[in-house]
């Protein structure tokens, strides 16, 4: 069965927003596997009605990013672990998913589950939605796919099957259009308009500055910049993204022109709770990726496929790009944006933000000139 992208994104909010109460959600692998998911993070939340048919006892699904933190050997054909869910009371879930990994017991009966398995479709859900990726499954008795449809709407969850989930989380350019267009004077650009972007049930929010006139037969100044509201709003010493906005905008605002793209890509797209999660991990000692790790997560969760079909809405294809990130420029080309220069970005350093920047120059390849 093809379901349309709208339609998809449709039940990914419905999915969303149950997964976000503590919820249930039933996933499917389309070969007669089904199982009834819910964020370890709300295993506070009891499930006893889904007791009755489940075939199994809950079990706890951890990412490969979660075992590797934890010291844990990872085969290269795994795709995330499983481990009874018994071997923890609520309260070690929640401190374990978040970073504690001297509760998994170094006897633990932990198992290793492949690619587009049910512990894996739960752990990329998870991700997909920006809660940590890590699940509470049930595998149910029931194998007839209706069967398993009657048994949802009974139980009022739900349903995501394999290939609605890979649609979902396969790095697509997405459908963009210019919304609206307004004069926006900044102070670090007082010639300047926002530019509102629409995308069909999407709840993100892109948006635009333009700095004076745009010429699409010249290659502007564009700054990827990805939300940070520590750092953009609250003045946060711990990160460069606040500079970097305001440099970027001055940078524009001197050239004569230029454009912003401020991305809704809050922590690396981990969002703003599990950023706030990744600095407690900091303030313990560990550095940005690993901290990153601790959660479960990626080092950088974000795409940048939104950016380039900002940049086609506005009739833009050759740019000249101010990053100190490859994977921009890498991203950006694989979607038909062709970056003619690479402006770099020096910022000065602070005593909060110094390991930190040493660690994006380091570890994420970021072209820094300065220590």
């Amino acid at each position: 069965m093809r379901y349309s992208t709208l339609q998809i994104d449709l039940k990914f909010d419905r999915i969303s927003m149950a997964l976000r109460r503590g919820g249930a959600v039933m996933i499917r692998d389309g070969k007669g596997q089904a199982g009834l998911i819910r964020a370890a993070e709300f295993s506070d939340i009891a499930a006893e009605r889904f007791k009755d048919i489940a075939i199994s006892s809950e079990t706890l699904c951890l990412t490969k990013r979660h075992m590797k933190s934890f010291g844990r050997a990872v085969p290269d054909k795994v795709s995330c672990f499983t481990v009874p869910a018994e071997t923890f009371d609520n309260g070690q879930i929640t401190a374990l998913i978040l970073g504690d990994g001297t509760l998994l017991p170094a006897n633990a009966n932990i198992l290793g589950e492949r690619e587009d398995s049910l512990p894996d479709m739960a752990c990329r859900l998870l991700r997909a939605v920006r809660l940590i990726p890590a699940a509470l499954l049930q595998r149910i008795s029931v194998r007839n796919q209706n069967q398993q449809a009657r048994l949802a709407e009974g139980l009022q969850i739900p349903v995501l099957d394999l290939t609605e989930l890979t649609n979902l989380t396969e790095d697509k350019e997405p459908e963009m259009s210019i919304s609206i267009t307004a004069t926006l004077p900044l102070e670090a650009a007082a010639d300047a308009k926002i530019v509102m972007f629409r995308q069909p049930a999407k709840r993100e929010e892109h948006f635009a500055i333009l700095v004076g006139k745009i010429s699409p037969e010249t290659p502007p100044l564009v700054r990827l910049h990805s939300q940070c509201v520590t750092g953009d709003i609250l003045g946060s010493l711990k990160c460069d993204c606040g500079l970097q906005l305001q440099a970027a905008l001055t940078q524009m605002q001197d050239a004569g022109s230029g454009i912003l793209l401020y991305l809704a890509q809050e922590g690396r797209d981990i969002g703003l709770l599990n950023k706030i999660r990744a600095y407690a991990l900091q303030d313990a000692g560990l550095d940005t990726v690993d901290a990153n790790h601790r959660l479960g997560f990626e080092t950088d969760e974000r795409v940048f496929s939104p950016a380039a079909a900002m940049l086609k809405a506005l009739g833009i294809s050759n740019i000249k790009l101010m990053t100190n990130n490859p994977d921009k420029l890498s991203q950006l080309g694989k979607y038909g944006i062709t970056v003619d220069q690479r402006i770099s970005l020096s910022l000065p350093t602070n005593p909060h933000n110094h390991n930190y920047l040493k660690t994006k120059k380091a570890r994420t390849g970021h072209l820094i000139d300065s220590e």
